[in-house]
């Protein structure tokens, strides 16, 4: 089995129009464990806060959280580490039942209904064929920034035929549940420069298997995990509330090289 080294950089600088006080947040920036993924180091920076603390969510994601009471006009946090990954395959003990049905996001709709049965019935494995609708998404669709919404639902962004990553992983796994397959929702970095990126674990043979839809493609080395869950509801990067009324300017920038 060969094992490639990373080095990732994440960066998120977030500027508010006015200041903001009794700020309270949750991260999850920095890389989960597992058995294709070893952290060999990470460092967090994080300015301003009053303090931090490292903890893990309610699927054993790695969660930061803290707060800053004073003012402050900009939030800044940063990721940095080597991973070593091995190809990407994670085995699993549960039937992954909570990943058969439907979540606030991928819900199925009647023309989802009909592009499933397009895609024919399911001849082959479980992974084959979740590969094949990823493909038959990936031609469907057209890849456009701007277009949704951390809340759009699987069922809107096929209706309008356009998404980013998160949209296109939401309806894989609307389709793979659909027809029996526990399908659940992961974000992380992806090998290059750009920001963060989504993709979809399906479960086959007992082993949760990684496919990016939106690059069509079987995950082997390159991807980072930092978070899953049913949708995106569950792996938000950056939640906060905080006082006062301002908008939001946020600059993301990700970095993954192989050594």
């Amino acid at each position: 089995m060969i094992v490639k080294k990373y080095l990732y950089n994440y960066q998120t600088i977030i500027h508010f129009s006015s200041p903001v006080t009794n700020h309270f947040f949750s991260l999850r920036c920095m890389p989960c464990v597992n058995a294709c993924q070893q952290v060999v180091k990470r460092d967090m920076f994080l300015h301003p806060s009053d303090y931090l603390i490292y903890g893990a969510d309610a699927w054993g994601n790695p969660l930061q959280y803290g707060s800053r009471a004073e003012a402050h006009d900009a939030f800044i946090f940063v990721s940095s580490g080597e991973a070593k990954l091995s190809p990407y395959c994670i085995p699993e003990l549960t039937p992954g039942d909570v990943f058969r049905v439907e979540s606030a996001l991928t819900g199925i709709s009647d023309s989802l209904k009909a592009f499933l049965a397009e895609a024919g019935p399911k001849k082959e494995d479980a992974l084959d064929y979740a590969l094949r609708l990823s493909e038959k998404i990936h031609d469907y669709m057209c890849y456009a920034p701007s277009t949704t919404q951390i809340n759009t639902t699987a069922m809107e962004a096929f209706q309008q035929r356009k998404g980013v990553c998160q949209d296109y992983a939401h309806i894989l796994i609307a389709l793979c549940r659909a027809c029996g397959i526990p399908a659940r929702y992961v974000n992380g970095f992806m090998q290059g420069t750009g920001v963060t990126h989504a993709w979809v674990e399906v479960l086959v043979n007992n082993e949760w298997r990684g496919i990016d839809p939106t690059n069509n493609q079987l995950i082997e080395y390159g991807y980072i995990k930092l978070a899953h869950g049913r949708d995106a509801l569950d792996c938000r990067v950056n939640r906060g509330v905080y006082t006062g009324h301002p908008t939001e300017q946020t600059e993301i920038r990700v970095i993954v090289e192989e050594l």
